[in-house]
């Protein structure tokens, strides 16, 4: 699959500069490039507005998304920006360097425009900025709420396209300690800390990872998505071996079957010398210890696993390891 990225970060404005921005869109741009095993990932593109002498003007990031998005077709795409972000009564505006008056920087809308119509695969747009919450949501197409001062939100987006904004269409977005808030928690979700039980990190995945960092004092993340299947944005490291998920139905017959363990299950000689297994039964035991830490297997009063077979408790699938014995079941892990 090809994907490619293009990663913007803006620290030197006139008057009013910033100091994570540029921090941001590199470390996006690192962590994007390879996935945890060292496989290539996204190839990648930065914009980085360190100086002024960088000169990241409207033309520069209006031709650097057309080229993002040109000759697209079945390409996993990716869009970043970290900087300013402007209310307009034209909509919201992501802020250049040679921002005057009347014309701060690129639109939100037209950004809107080249995903709703691109041939890509999978489009992902992550803006950490001031009332970033606002892309999608077409001006002169909101609806002011007639029992509460606010817009309710009309997005529209076609199929394959994911917004992850840092803040409402209201609100700003915070930096502290040379990165966004916003950007250092994403930062943490794609080295890892977002991935599922096979290692992979989600759009819908990191968001959640994000958006639950933030308190009802805080800037409010947005998630906006038209997905049947959400795009993977960087495979990190599994909690658990694959193949011991394929090997599921093997010791559990049924995903409601209760396996009883014996004092066999611990047998004898542990800690097992280096380069044995053990008996049939005590692989089954270790088996089970991972499939515990991965919280795949649990017991009446989650006991542990060598006083249930000492004597004779059951283990049962956890409602996750449910999940992943009909995935094994059906053969698609």
């Amino acid at each position: 699959m090809k994907k490619r990225a293009l990663c913007v970060g803006i620290d030197a404005y006139p008057g009013s500069p910033l100091t994570g921005c540029v921090n941001d869109a590199s470390a996006i741009a690192e962590v994007l490039r390879k996935n945890e095993d060292g496989s290539p990932n996204f190839t990648v593109e930065t914009l980085l507005g360190q100086s002024a002498a960088d000169d990241i003007s409207r033309p520069t990031l209006r031709s650097a998304l057309a080229r993002l998005f040109d000759n697209s077709r079945d390409k996993t795409l990716l869009f970043y920006f970290a900087g300013h972000g402007a209310k307009t009564p034209w909509g919201t505006e992501l802020v250049t360097q040679d921002a005057v008056r009347d014309s701060l920087g690129v639109s939100v809308n037209d950004i809107l425009v080249l995903a709703n119509s691109s041939a890509a695969l999978s489009i992902t747009i992550i803006l950490d900025c001031c009332f970033s919450g606002d892309l999608g949501n077409l001006t002169g197409l909101q609806e002011e709420s007639t029992s509460e001062q606010f817009r309710i939100g009309r997005a529209i987006l076609r199929d394959g396209v994911t917004i992850l904004a840092a803040s409402s269409p209201t609100e700003t977005s915070d930096e502290n300690d040379g990165h966004g808030l916003f950007t250092r928690i994403l930062i943490d979700g794609l080295e890892g800390g977002a991935s599922d039980h096979l290692g992979a990190i989600t759009t819908l995945g990191l968001f959640g990872h994000a958006a639950s960092s933030f308190d009802a004092w805080q800037q409010t993340p947005v998630l906006k998505t038209n997905v049947t299947t959400p795009t993977v944005l960087r495979t990190g490291p599994p909690w658990l071996d694959p193949n011991l998920l394929r090997d599921l139905p093997k010791h559990f017959p049924t995903e409601a079957h209760q396996l009883q363990l014996t004092p066999a299950h611990e047998g004898d000689g542990r800690p097992l010398p280096a380069g044995t297994t053990g008996s049939p039964e005590q692989q089954q035991f270790d088996y089970l210890g991972r499939l515990r830490n991965a919280n795949l297997v649990t017991s009446d009063g989650k006991r542990d696993h060598y006083w249930l077979a000492m004597e004779s408790g059951c283990v049962y699938l956890t409602p996750l390891g449910r999940y992943f014995w009909r995935l094994a079941a059906k053969g698609v892990l």
